[in-house]
């Protein structure tokens, strides 16, 4: 800060007084009056430097408190109740059919042999075939016999096997041959008019499917789809 100063009057007078004495005067000769100046005025005294402002003050950072965890509780696991459910009774063999297991598998529905044929009687056979099978035999195809791959052939069984548990009546042997029955032996597969279940042959005999006489009884079963009865 500067402190102002009067000015000195006197002195300011004296030395206008001079000028004129000197302005006025002929002779260039320089003056010999002695001038009074005045005394210099004192200087102002300096300022005082103010003082910086302080620095703001840092904020004070604001602090969240964190939310809870939340922790969900496990469902418990359900057990169901398993079913029991009742085995089924196995139905009763048909003519033709097999009971259980006793003669599978049926030759006619196991894989062809090496020689492209189904497994029959005296027929080649290899390793790679099937080696034991049944074939349906008897009155309406109700028994089996087997077919053994034996020595590179099939080796058909002597006689005929019938499943337990079935009724054979309809073909019990007769102690007399029925008075209905032909008098030319009867031969398979062809009709026959005779009553569900009789038995008959000629001479203890009958005819094969092709024509050939062997020994035993043809029996005449019950009519089939068709309506009409065949020698079996």
């Amino acid at each position: 800060m500067i402190k102002k100063t009067t000015p000195n009057w006197r002195a300011v007078a004296l030395i206008a007084q001079a000028f004129v004495l000197v302005a006025c005067g002929g002779s260039n000769e320089p003056s010999t009056m002695n001038v009074t100046t005045g005394t210099p005025g004192s200087a102002g005294a300096t300022g005082t430097t103010g003082t910086a402002g302080a620095a703001p003050a840092a904020g004070t950072a604001g602090a969240g408190t964190a939310g809870a965890t939340s922790t969900g509780t496990a469902g418990a696991t359900g057990t169901g109740t398993a079913g029991a459910g009742t085995a089924g009774t196995s139905g009763t063999a048909g003519a033709g059919g097999m009971s259980g297991d006793s003669f599978s598998p049926n030759c006619a529905m196991v894989p062809l042999t090496a020689a492209g044929l189904a497994p029959a009687k005296a027929g080649a056979c290899t390793a790679a075939d099937t080696q034991l099978c049944y074939k349906t035999c008897g009155p309406q195809s109700v028994g089996f016999k087997s077919e053994t791959c034996t020595n590179g052939a099939y080796v058909e069984q002597s006689g005929c096997n019938f499943p337990k548990g079935m009724d054979y009546s309809c073909y019990k042997v007769p102690t007399a041959i029925d008075a209905s029955c032909p008098a030319t032996a009867p031969q398979a597969s062809q009709p026959c008019t005779v009553k569900a279940c009789t038995l008959c042959n000629v001479a203890n005999s009958y005819l094969d499917s092709t024509g050939a006489s062997k020994p035993g009884y043809c029996v005449c079963p019950a009519p089939g789809a068709s309506g009409t009865s065949k020698w079996s």
